[in-house]
């Protein structure tokens, strides 16, 4: 299988990852070495064992996008695409279930501040039928892992705002050169 093939496969069928169970810690995201590898990191919205703090998900006040922190992207990258599944839920169509898709990321960003989107930005409808961010919201009692994937993109993809998540992850297959991903939890109360 060829690496673009593989990173949108690992998209759109959510492998799933192991974290452990969240537990309160202050905040502070999980700490990882820099290894000079194209990456996507947890931000001050995570804990350290790797859950969600509260205010990224569906119990916060605001549901806010979390901040990420982007590593060595690839030279020649046009611009990122991100997004966001929940891998323990399906969607309608039998797949991990759609929360997020941001493209037209500038190549040069080196994340993504809290709630906020870059200027130039898109978001996709996702499968919560948003155009925008929906945090983790699992049934009570239930761990669900969340798996960002940021994807360097060879070319532009000229789709509007609010394009079907699924049509934005289609065009950007044959444009992938590389991924990026990490898996967080979260489990409500």
């Amino acid at each position: 299988m060829n690496r673009k093939a593989l990173a949108v496969g690992v998209l759109l069928l959510g492998l799933a990852g192991c974290s452990k169970d969240p537990k309160t810690d202050g905040g502070h995201p999980p700490a990882v070495a820099d290894n000079g590898q194209f990456a996507v990191l947890a931000g001050d919205g995570f804990h350290s064992d790797g859950s969600f703090d509260p205010r990224m998900t569906c119990d916060g006040s605001g549901d806010y996008s979390p901040p990420l922190v982007f590593r060595h992207v690839p030279a020649g990258t046009a611009e990122l695409l991100l997004s966001m599944v929940d891998d323990d839920k399906t969607s309608p169509q039998g797949d991990p279930l759609i929360h997020w898709v941001q493209w037209k990321i500038p190549a040069t960003a080196t994340g993504l501040a809290e709630h906020t989107e870059p200027p130039g930005a898109r978001e996709a409808l996702s499968d919560l039928g948003e155009a925008t961010y929906n945090g983790p919201c699992p049934p009570a009692g239930q761990t669900h892992h969340y798996r960002f994937t940021l994807l360097a993109l060879s070319k532009p993809i000229d789709l509007p705002n609010g394009t079907a998540a699924r049509k934005v992850l289609e065009a950007a297959e044959p444009l992938v050169t590389s991924t990026a991903d990490f898996v967080a939890t979260y489990k409500r109360s």
